[in-house]
């Protein structure tokens, strides 16, 4: 019976090949962009919060930037009208955080859609 180190321990999992998120952000690879793109798009879900009535919160969010085109998710179609009334709110401020230009806005339904905190 062996009774070394666990690779599953927090040391041994460093030494089993895992790596920090911060490690992996860094990267300039796929994995590296899409963990960058992924802390863009929550921290812009968490500045816009705010613009979005208590009411609606984790109801209505960012669900990505395509291009230009910021795209608001809304949990069903009543969310999505109310997210709509918002859109211009939503993309002005959007504009300020958001590195590139962003022209309009898109509202998708995501039954389902909680992100309450």
């Amino acid at each position: 019976m062996n009774v070394g180190k666990s690779s599953w321990g927090p040391a041994g999992r460093e030494g089993a090949g895992a790596r920090r998120a911060d490690a992996i952000a860094g990267d300039r690879g796929e994995p590296g962009r899409a963990l960058r793109q992924a802390q863009a798009f929550l921290a812009l879900n968490a500045r816009l919060r705010e613009r979005i009535p208590e009411n609606a919160r984790g109801r209505i969010a960012v669900a990505c930037v395509e291009g230009d085109c910021l795209v608001i998710a809304a949990a069903s179609s009543a969310r999505a009208s109310q997210a709509r009334l918002l859109a211009d709110s939503l993309l002005e401020a959007a504009r300020y955080h958001w590195p590139e230009k962003l022209t309009r806005t898109r509202v998708i339904v995501t039954p389902g859609l909680n992100m309450e905190a």
